[in-house]
């Protein structure tokens, strides 16, 4: 089933935090490869499978919308306080810029491997960080204004026990355990919130760990009450209000606080991620 998405975008970014999502069943074939640049469509057109170009070409779209629609906002619209705003997209919504415009804004790989991605307008470096995700079939991208913010979405599905096992805490599961049974709440959503706060976090850059095989040794510490968080869960289409709330990650005896915003349906969850000052021991 696919996810049902409100037609018109939301255009204010809050806080220096804007996500948008855009449906890859959106784009027909190679139409919107002339919205990349050069080096955007070489690699474009070395990715696999269509399919696999979709998600990848939906992603860098929502970002390059999120920044040209930034482009016409004034500093005076930008509210300080963090919560990310959502913008769902449509081809129709896309086709408030042209292709050339789409084509200056590039979104490129950073210097350093396993960051997020940098932001390029006319071949000059923006000092906002792009960070982007994908699963089953909608793409997302999410533009910090102030500091690195990461996001992740992923697919809520039940999946093996010998995964539920190896990548979480005695403490997270307690806490999964604790919401299935207390507020009647899927056991594989809560688990699947998890892995996202947990990718988020690897997103970052500020982590040790490097792949999904590291998971285990990263954890979420202060983790929310389940009243406010599991509102979502069984949605059927993604609202684009958000949860905040605070949360530490740990990496053995490094910390990071850090806010965290989440929304979502029954088969979908969305996390963003804003670190709050630095890494502590």
């Amino acid at each position: 089933m696919a996810t049902q998405y409100d037609s018109r975008p939301n255009s204010t970014i809050s806080g220096g935090c804007a996500v948008a999502l855009l449906e890859s069943r959106e784009l027909w074939g190679d139409e919107y490869a002339g919205h990349l640049s050069i080096a955007e469509r070489v690699k474009y057109m070395g990715l696999p499978s269509q399919s696999r170009k979709n998600e990848w070409l939906a992603g860098r779209l929502a970002a390059k919308y999120l920044f040209l629609n930034r482009l016409e906002m004034s500093e005076g619209d930008k509210p300080r306080q963090w919560s990310p705003t959502l913008s769902k997209l449509s081809s129709t919504a896309l086709g408030v810029y042209s292709p050339w415009m789409y084509q200056q804004v590039e979104v490129l790989p950073n210097d350093r491997p396993g960051r997020y991605r940098k932001l390029v307008w006319c071949g000059k470096d923006r000092p906002e960080s792009v960070s982007l995700s994908h699963a089953r079939g909608v793409s997302c991208a999410c533009i910090a204004m102030e500091r690195p913010t990461a996001i992740d979405i992923e697919t809520a599905v039940p999946r093996l026990e010998a995964f539920y096992r190896k990548t979480f805490t005695a403490a997270e599961k307690y806490w999964v355990t604790r919401g299935a049974e207390g507020h009647s709440i899927r056991s594989d959503w809560l688990f699947t919130l998890l892995w996202t706060l947990k990718e988020s976090a690897m997103k970052l850059g500020w982590l040790n760990q490097a792949s999904v095989w590291d998971l285990p040794r990263i954890e979420i510490d202060c983790l929310p009450g389940l009243k406010n968080v599991g509102q979502f869960w069984s949605n059927s289409k993604m609202s684009d209000h958000f949860v905040v709330f605070t949360a530490r990650v740990r990496e053995h005896c490094r910390v990071m606080q850090t806010q965290v915003a989440v929304t979502g349906t029954r088969n979908l969850i969305l996390t963003v991620m804003n670190p709050l000052g630095g890494v502590t021991n």
